[in-house]
C-alpha cells in the first residue's frame, strides 16, 4: 500500500482529533479525581460545614458551661440552692430533715400528658 491511499489519508486526518480527546479526557479526569479535584473539594465543603456544626454545639456548650460557673460564684450563689444540690449529690439528708418519698414521682405526670393529648 502506497502513503497515498485513501485509509492512510483517513488515518492522518484522525490523528489530530484522537490526540486532542485524550489530551481532554486526561485534563477533564484530573480535574475531578486527584487530591485538589472537584470530588475531593465538595468532600471537602462537606467536613467543613459538620466541623462548623461542631463548633457551634462546643461554642454554645462552653457559654453554658460559663454561666454554670458564673451562678457558682460566691457574689451569685443562692445559699438554699447550694444546699439542695450537695444533697442530692452526695445523698445525704441533715438528721432533723423530713424526707417523702414517692414511688414514681413523675407518674402523674405523665399520665396528666397521655390524658391531656
Amino acid at each position: 500500500m502506497s502513503s497515498n491511499s485513501p485509509v492512510f489519508r483517513r488515518l492522518k486526518q484522525a490523528v489530530a482529533p484522537v490526540i486532542a480527546f485524550t489530551v481532554m479526557a486526561y485534563f477533564i479526569f484530573h480535574s475531578l479525581e486527584g487530591e485538589r479535584g472537584l470530588l475531593t473539594y465538595w468532600s471537602m465543603q462537606d467536613r467543613v460545614s459538620e466541623i462548623a456544626r461542631v463548633l457551634e454545639e462546643t461554642t454554645d456548650q462552653r457559654k453554658s458551661l460559663e454561666q454554670h460557673v458564673i451562678s457558682l460564684r460566691a457574689t451569685h450563689l443562692d445559699p438554699d440552692l447550694l444546699d439542695e444540690r450537695a444533697r442530692a449529690m452526695l445523698n445525704t439528708a441533715h438528721p432533723d430533715d423530713v424526707i417523702i418519698f414517692h414511688h414514681d414521682g413523675y407518674s402523674d405526670v405523665a399520665t396528666a400528658a397521655v390524658a391531656a393529648k
